[in-house]
């Protein structure tokens, strides 16, 4: 397994607010960058979308969060590279920190052509959080 971490954003929300937010795949959906992702499709506890390329993402939520794992999710068929997406996040005096971390099932090869891809996705949630929920200084 291969670890990939996006980086860590402050946060204008607690993290049970956000832990709500995020877990209503519709929202998760809105943090999602118009352009790099298209074709964002959610049904109850699975979601779907295109990233640059056109390779399809099918991620089905995984109940075994724990700690300040606030939502987890693995990849199902027909999604070509096996992962896992977790969004963590800690309290601070202002609301909360928090990033999107994976570990992917992927070879050296493999590896080099999923890892900007993946990068480029964890940024632009990361983005996405602090667009939509900003600090409150």
């Amino acid at each position: 397994m291969v670890e990939f971490v996006g980086p860590k954003v402050e946060l204008g929300l607690s993290p049970a607010n956000l832990g709500e937010e995020i877990n209503n795949l519709e929202n998760l959906g809105s943090l999602l960058p118009e352009g790099s992702v298209k074709d964002f499709e959610t049904d109850g506890n699975k979601c779907s979308f295109k990233v640059t390329g056109g390779v399809a993402i099918h991620l089905v939520k995984d109940d075994s969060n724990s700690g300040d794992v606030i939502l987890k999710m693995n990849t199902v068929a027909p999604t070509p590279v096996k992962f896992s997406l977790e969004v963590i996040t800690s309290s601070t005096e202002s609301g909360s920190s928090c990033y999107v971390k994976s570990d992917a099932d992927v070879n050296p090869f493999t590896r080099m052509m999923v890892e900007p891809a993946l990068k480029g996705l964890f940024d632009e949630i990361s983005n996405g959080m602090q667009a939509k929920y900003p600090l409150h200084l």
